[in-house]
């Protein structure tokens, strides 16, 4: 491959740097790429996803984002039932 050159689909990588007075803030995205999973770049990627999503939707619950997406990735997994409209099981 050429100097240059990207491969298509390849991720561009961008770094970001956070100041002095921003240690808390990347102490603070540390604690929770690790309370759920991910890396520090992936913690940040999430939140930018949720950023977006809630700033295009801005009368929909954080809460209610989530579940949204958790319910979309449940559905690609298989896991998804259709709704049977008129009955109620007890």
């Amino acid at each position: 491959m050429a100097t240059g050159t990207k491969r298509k689909g390849a991720p561009t990588p961008v770094a970001v740097r956070f100041a002095e007075d921003e240690a808390r803030l990347l102490k603070m995205l540390t604690a929770h790429a690790k309370a759920e999973d991910r890396s520090v770049s992936g913690q940040i990627k999430h939140y930018a996803r949720i950023g977006m999503i809630a700033k295009d939707n801005p009368d929909i619950p954080l809460g209610m984002i989530e579940d949204i997406l958790v319910a979309q990735e449940e559905s690609k997994a298989g896991l998804g039932e259709p709704y049977k409209f008129g009955v109620v099981e007890e």
